[in-house]
Order: C-alpha cells, then structure tokens, then sequence
C-alpha cells in the first residue's frame, strides 16, 4: 500500500503507523464522514478461505458493540483488493510499550490508573461476549487526552483462526508470548480469564519495569510460562502494598480456575487500590493563623488557564462546536471522573417536546449541541450502573434572550423536560429511553454571556437508593458549569 490509496472508495491512506505480521496499520481520512481514523489492513498472504470471511465478518461485528470510553471504538470493516480492512478510532498518543520503553517501572499510583483504565475495557468487552486474546502494552494506548485506551479487540481472535487454517510458521496464534496466558498458547483458545492474566502481566512489567517470565526467545519463554508459576511480584519491585502483590499474583496463576473470575471482580479491588493510593498522595495542609494583611503586599497577576483547560477564557464569537463548547473530560467536587463519549450538533426542534422547542426557536435558537458524559472507573463508581450526564449548550442571539431563556428553562423548570441523550452503540447520540426519566436525575442549567448549558446526570436504576442523589447533583452541576465558553464580560 502507498500513500493516498482510496480503499473502498472511501478511506484514503495519509501515511503508515506500523507494520506487522498479518498486515499494516496507516493512518487515512474517511472521505464520507470527513474524519481521521486508523486503518487496519490484514494480509492473509494467499490464504482463501471461506470459514476466514465469516469469522472476519463475526469478530468485527461483536467488537463494533463494545462502545466505552476504554474502548478504540471499530467504525466499519471489508475487503479491498484481497485484503481484509478494518476502520477504527485513530487515538492520538502513545503506546504503553512507548511509555515503559521511555520510563519505566511506573510509580504506583500511575500503574494502578492505566490497569483501571485496562480493566474497565476489559469489563465492557466481557459484558458484550468479546474476549480480547492478546491484552499487551502494544495495544494499550495512553492518550493525549488523559485516557486510556484498549485497540485491536476482535482481531487476535481472528488471527488465530488463521493461524489454525494455515498451519504456517509465519502465523502466530492469539497471545504473546510474554503476556497471554498459559492456555491459549496449549490446545485451548482460551477465555475472559485469559485476558485477566494478560493484564496481571502488564501490571507487573510497569511495576517491575519487566514481564514475568523473560527468556531468550519466544519458545523459551512459553516454555517457562507452562511449566512455572509466576514470580512474586515483591521479589523483583520492594516496598508496594501487600495488596497490590497479592493481587497481581492471583491475576498471574497458571490454572485460570485459581484467577479472579471476572472482570468486575479485579475492578473492584483495583478501585480499592487507587482509592488507597489517592489518600496516601493527598497533601497535608497546613492553615497558618490569622494574620493582618500588609498594606504593600505584592499582587500576584492573574495567570492564564493552560492550553487546552476548559476553563480558559473565550467570548460569544466562540464557534458553536461540540469540541469548542464541551469539555472532553470533567471531574466534580467529589472527585469523580467523567468523560466525554459521544456529541453531536441537533435540530432545536429535537432539543425536547413540542412547546418546549418552540419557545427555543422563538428565541432564536436554531441548533444545540449536545454532549454525553459516562462516569469513569473510581473509588465511587459501580460499573454496571455507572452515572451518565446528558449536557446541552443553547446560543442565543444576545445575552438578554438568553437569559430570559434560562429562567424559562432553569428557574421555571423546563429543563427537566428536555431530551435526554444517550450514546448509541456504534457511535451517534440517541435518545435515551423513557426509563430513564423514572430513574434518579438531576439537573443543572449555568448562563455565561448568550450561551446556556443544561446538563441532566441520571443513573438508569429504578430502585429507590436516594444516596446516589449528592453524587448526581455534582455531576450536573459540573457539567453544567463547565460546557461552553466562559463569560469574563461579567453579563
């Protein structure tokens, strides 16, 4: 393949990202939906064979429902001149092999938060029955935007099937040899167990600065990997919490019965780690006692926010986009992380009922963007019921209208009826079902200059558990706070 390629007629190829042994991964430009994306091309190197199709066709399918902030979302797939393609998310960042290969081992603190990012991924990908195979620094991306992303699900399992097809040398079966576990490299494909001994070995290789098993060629190092257990993670990396030890060691044993079971299990006890971890990085502050200002005390100017802060200062010509208007990531004063997993520009008319959205066009409001915030893995989250924030930025013509606009929709309590936004499996926005209008809500509407913000936190669980209500209403409040410009004309 050469640059400026046109696959499909649709992704053109803008430069290449890696090479390896099924094929390449380039860099391309989707010509219809006018973004970035990375391309997946897998050369099966004359192998034609039909089963191969369908397991192409059924691994892609199964990876494309995993949607999760963790999770290199897969757009599209097919066949181009013979080979194989698959199109996903291009995450800009770097590896976590990069990473380790730069700096490693990781301090504690910074270990624990890639394996929570991992485990999250893991949990989603489980829940929808896809098994990744072959959970590896190398495809663990760490994002320049905070996250931590998990590529390539639904392709290892694919490779070995080509790999049991053609019975050839040059294939290699799903797993490598430093992280896959034990099973999948005997006559076992392997499970969900399989990819929690992967990520014991990543937790151990950043800790260690090492995997466990090391060897001086691939079949020396499965060799050992079947016939020993693991080193224990203390022998090799002093001073980490017993906790932490025992945990990788579980996660590291040969018979998968003797693992943690599931994903939520060692998410869980991850969470506890990171928790712990936070309280004991938490600074100590000291409060001096009062004292009488000096009258020739020094001022210290006002600093600008960083690049990229949200909380940077922009005027009411600040373009009305998804990414100049909402943050891609919040955390609200209880220290709960949110980010953000799908937005979009609507119609007003969609923006809620019929009298609702006639008043906002009356007014003068055309177009909403739209945002939708997933709660990420935490001391505070539950996983299977995590809190959403469904955030909507309305620009009016000047700031009188729009402030009128927010009594109507926040003192006057319109906001409770607008639409409330979901992210759809496979990518876009959807409104969420009605449900989600009996479950446990809060709303939270912010003004600066002709811009309004109304954000609606819900966790979708129709039991009466009223405990979750602060944490809903920090959400939205932050949210809210926190999508469109900030007004410094102080109107």
């Amino acid at each position: 393949m050469e640059r400026g390629k046109l696959i499909a007629d649709r992704y053109e190829l803008t430069g290449r990202l890696g090479r390896g042994g099924m094929g390449e991964v380039w860099a391309a430009r989707d010509r219809v939906l006018r973004r970035e994306v990375a391309l997946k091309l897998l050369d099966l190197d004359g192998i034609d064979h039909a089963d191969l199709r369908q397991r192409f066709d059924r691994e892609a399918v199964a990876a494309a429902q995993i949607v999760h902030p963790h999770v290199a979302a897969l757009y599209d797939r097919g066949v181009h001149d013979d080979v194989l393609f698959l199109v996903m998310e291009k995450v800009e960042g770097q590896t976590l092999a990069a990473r380790l290969q730069a700096a490693s081992p990781f301090p504690l603190t910074r270990a624990v938060a890639v394996a929570v990012g991992v485990c999250a991924a893991l949990e989603a990908a489980h829940r929808a029955r896809v098994i990744h195979y072959d959970i590896k620094p190398h495809n663990v991306i760490l994002a320049d935007d905070g996250l931590v992303k998990v590529i390539d699900f639904g392709i290892a399992g694919f490779v070995q099937a080509a790999f049991t097809v053609a019975r050839s040398s040059q294939l290699v079966p799903a797993g490598t040899p430093e992280f896959g576990a034990p099973e999948q490299f005997l006559t076992e494909r392997g499970d969900e167990r399989s990819d929690l001994y992967a990520l014991g070995g990543m937790l151990f290789a950043m800790l260690a600065g090492r995997p466990p098993f090391t060897g001086h060629n691939s079949i020396a190092v499965v060799r050992r990997k079947l016939d020993e257990e693991a080193p224990s993670l203390d022998t090799v990396a002093s001073g980490l919490p017993p906790e932490v030890t025992a945990l990788v060691a579980e996660l590291l044993r040969r018979d998968p019965d003797r693992r943690p079971q599931s994903a939520q299990l060692v998410q869980r006890r991850l969470q506890a780690i990171a928790a712990s971890c936070a309280a004991a990085d938490a600074p100590t502050v000291l409060v001096p006692p009062a004292t009488r200002p000096m009258a020739d005390v020094t001022r210290r100017a006002p600093q600008p926010p960083a690049p990229g802060s949200w909380d940077r200062v922009s005027t009411d010509e600040t373009p009305f986009t998804p990414d100049a208007l909402l943050p891609r990531r919040f955390t609200n004063d209880l220290g709960v992380a949110f980010a953000r997993i799908a937005e979009d520009t609507r119609p007003s008319r969609e923006a809620g009922p019929g009298d609702l959205a006639e008043d906002l066009a009356r007014r003068g409001c055309a177009e909403v963007v739209v945002g939708v915030y997933a709660e990420q893995p935490g001391p505070h989250a539950t996983p299977e019921n995590p809190v959403c924030v469904s955030v909507q930025v309305f620009a009016f013509p000047d700031v009188a209208t729009a402030r009128d606009a927010h009594g109507h929709l926040g003192d006057g309590g319109g906001a409770w009826r607008l639409t409330i936004w979901g992210a759809r499996d496979g990518g876009g926005l959807v409104p969420c079902p009605d449900e989600v209008r009996r479950s446990h809500r809060w709303r939270w509407t912010s003004r600066e200059h002709r811009y309004l913000a109304a954000a609606l936190a819900y966790r979708a669980d129709l039991t009466t558990d009223s405990s979750v209500g602060p944490w809903l209403a920090a959400a939205a409040s932050r949210a809210a706070t926190s999508a469109g410009p900030r007004n410094h004309h102080g109107v």
